[in-house]
């Protein structure tokens, strides 16, 4: 018997499709082998974990779709890259060095979302692709040493997703539960 937990229907069932065709969009215009604008790398990788973080976010809570739009909609607490990759740690969903992959990226692609001369080759952008690490700990190697900084920000972003994207599936069945006994009040003071 199939435990009604491991089925997915429903809102779960939207995001999860939106995320695939999401995916396969993210896919294209990232891995696109003529696509030369570095900026348009940098921000739309970031834009994709970005969305990422939310659905594992959403996916993680109680399903009260109202309280949670509180926390995660724009001008929200949890509504910027940064406070989603915060939230992630605190709560547990990812780990030391997959936060601090997720702050580079988040770095680098504010210097090209706000410097119009940046560049992978340049620093700061360069030192922080080449620190990038979970990339590293997914693929089991390091990478090669004729990999340019763009060629390591890629694959670590694509790393970063793939993790996330698998991550967001797990938080579904890790989903945080309403109590039982909150229909009548607090417990402590009944």
């Amino acid at each position: 018997m199939v435990e009604e937990a491991h089925v997915i229907a429903g809102k779960d069932l939207d995001r999860y499709w939106q995320r695939r065709d999401a995916l396969e969009e993210f896919h294209k215009l990232f891995n696109e082998q003529g696509v030369v604008d570095e900026r348009a790398i940098a921000i739309v990788g970031v834009t994709f974990l970005d969305s990422i973080l939310e659905h594992t976010l959403i996916n993680f809570m109680i399903d009260d779709e109202k309280e949670v739009s509180k926390l995660l909609g724009l001008d929200r607490p949890l509504g910027t890259f940064s406070s989603r990759v915060t939230a992630a740690y605190c709560l547990g969903l990812i780990c030391k060095t997959v936060r601090d992959d997720l702050r580079i990226v988040g770095r680098i692609r504010n210097k090209f979302a706000h410097e119009l001369q940046a560049s992978f080759d340049l620093e700061p952008l360069r030192g922080w692709c080449l620190s990038l690490r979970w990339h590293e700990f997914s693929m089991m190697m390091k990478a090669p040493s004729d990999a340019t900084p763009r060629d390591i920000f890629k694959v670590g972003v694509n790393q970063l997703i793939c993790y996330l994207d698998g991550l967001a599936g797990v938080a579904r069945l890790e989903r945080r539960k309403i109590r039982a006994d909150d229909k009548d009040g607090p417990t402590l003071l009944r």
